[in-house]
């Protein structure tokens, strides 16, 4: 029996060591406090995963970080990104170039596919995507083909050279590759949809000559983030495809069948408004995705709507998880996560800090919930909750309220979302247990709102924005700064108490 308890104990503590990765190494004089790792659920890059490493007075930082399986990762050092791939039980010792924070020294198990994938420039901005006088958004499709696409996609094959050569493994080799190519075609879909300037049109066509011939199904399991980004861009490619060459009549038909999301318009519509466009993504993915890669995603969606604690569209893709993949190893833990959800919103149900302005769908002007509060300084948030960057600020608004606290600072709130969403609203304010005052208004009475805020002929109308009323209620700072700018914000609102 002794035996036998030795042995377990021994095969424990070796998979246990095989459940981790050592990673190390020296930021190379660049000042710094902590190094962060962000190790994705599955892919999307959300700084709630965020590992945070400290890092000593001579710059050396060390971590052996919890690892079941393996993951691209991706190291920042002082806003410098650097794409890594940590294999359970392996290491990796890593020196910053002090010159342009890059890695330029690999040591340990894991050095030989790290520095391949320095070597492939992944974190870096496409030539054709940089900022500036971009001369590449205004080409037409002829030219975007032989200036853009052709010289991408050469640089794209010299990659795939430098890894089909390199002393690799097999495996290490596909799934590089395949980040490689998923990698060059994201970036022209990204390229398309948020940057030329031709008009919807071509717009279209480009990105369907970039993605006709592109293969869907992966050919390294698990992929890497790389791909699934891939993956999402293709849900927006099939989008397309089933809009292509219908008429403005057919668009108007709430009857008209679109292809490969295999549901009439109507009923789509509907879906989006009852359970999120992401649900309706989902059905895209279902019907038209590999069963492995569909369950990877849906994994995603539920995780990335408990990162921003939206329940009421966690709760029917995870309904879709349980009938779909009922032994999926992501189940329980996301069941539990929603769960949390769930007690958050029944802990708030009856938060008085938590108020619904009386009246708000009758209110005409900001200012009758801004009177409310003389003698104090407002803070006014517009967001929405179809908003991702709303929901990210909104994370920050904590610690802007501890800092605040006892002080004569209020929070007003005005939600832009139609009146079906009026539970979504209630339910997303008390899970997020955002003290302060609510009023909702819908895409067409928050107009005059808008008015009033910004100086006439100033059209600026985006989500999330923030605005400033001191004690007397006079809106003394609009577009005032973010939550997320902390002590930026904490000076505009402290210089008016």
């Amino acid at each position: 029996m002794k035996k036998l308890i030795t042995l377990l104990l021994c095969l424990s503590t070796a998979l246990n060591t095989y459940a981790q990765f050592r990673l190390s190494g020296n930021t190379g004089g660049v000042k710094t406090d902590s190094v962060y790792l962000n190790i994705p659920f599955i892919y999307g890059f959300y700084h709630d995963n965020d590992i945070a490493i400290a890092v000593d007075s001579k710059g050396n930082f060390s971590k052996t970080i919890y690892l079941p399986k393996q993951k691209f990762a991706t190291l920042n050092i002082e806003g410098k990104h650097s794409s890594l791939l940590l294999t359970p039980g392996k290491s990796l010792d890593i020196r910053v170039n002090t010159a342009d924070t890059t890695i330029s020294n690999f040591k340990g198990t894991s050095a030989a596919e790290n520095s391949l994938l320095a070597k492939l420039h992944l974190d870096d901005i496409p030539f054709f995507s940089k900022g500036g006088n971009n001369p590449y958004v205004k080409l037409t499709l002829p030219q975007l083909q032989q200036q853009v696409v052709q010289p991408w996609m050469a640089m794209r094959d010299e990659n795939i050279k430098l890894i089909r050569s390199s002393a690799l493994s097999q495996a290490y080799k596909n799934l590089i590759e395949q980040e490689v190519r998923a990698f060059a075609l994201t970036q022209l879909n990204d390229f398309a949809r948020g940057i030329l300037e031709t008009g919807r049109k071509q717009i279209f066509e480009f990105v369907l000559s970039v993605y006709q011939d592109a293969p869907l199904m992966a050919s390294a399991l698990p992929a890497g983030p790389r791909y699934y980004n891939f993956a999402n861009s293709y849900i927006g490619y099939y989008e397309t495809l089933a809009f292509q060459g219908l008429s403005d009549e057919q668009m108007k038909d709430p009857k008209t069948y679109i292809k490969y999301f295999n549901i009439r318009l109507d009923s789509g519509n509907r879906v989006a408004k009852e359970k999120g466009k992401l649900f309706v993504n989902w059905i895209v993915v279902h019907n038209q995705f590999d069963k492995r890669i569909a369950e990877n995603w849906l994994a995603q969606a539920i995780d990335t709507k408990c990162l921003s604690k939206d329940i009421a569209e966690a709760k029917p893709l995870l309904s879709e998880l349980k009938n779909y993949y009922p032994k999926s190893e992501y189940l329980l833990m996301l069941t539990v996560k929603v769960k949390q959800l769930e007690t958050l919103l029944a802990k708030n149900a009856d938060n008085k800090e938590i108020q619904i302005a009386d009246g708000y769908n009758k209110m005409t002007s900001i200012y009758q919930a801004i009177s409310k509060f003389k003698g104090k300084v407002v803070y006014l948030d517009i967001w929405g909750t179809w908003c991702g960057p709303c929901k990210q600020e909104i994370k920050y608004n904590p610690a802007l309220k501890q800092y605040f606290k006892g002080k004569d600072v209020a929070f007003v709130y005005l939600d832009m979302d139609d009146d079906e969403k009026d539970g979504k609203w209630r339910d997303f304010i008390k899970v997020n247990g955002m003290t302060g005052l609510h009023l909702r208004k819908s895409r067409s009475d928050i107009q005059p709102f808008w008015d009033e805020l910004m100086p006439k002929g100033d059209d600026t109308r985006y989500y999330p924005m923030y605005f400033i009323f001191d004690k007397t209620g006079k809106l003394v700072q609009p577009n005032a700064k973010r939550p997320s700018d902390k002590e930026e914000l904490y000076k505009q609102i402290a210089q008016y108490l």
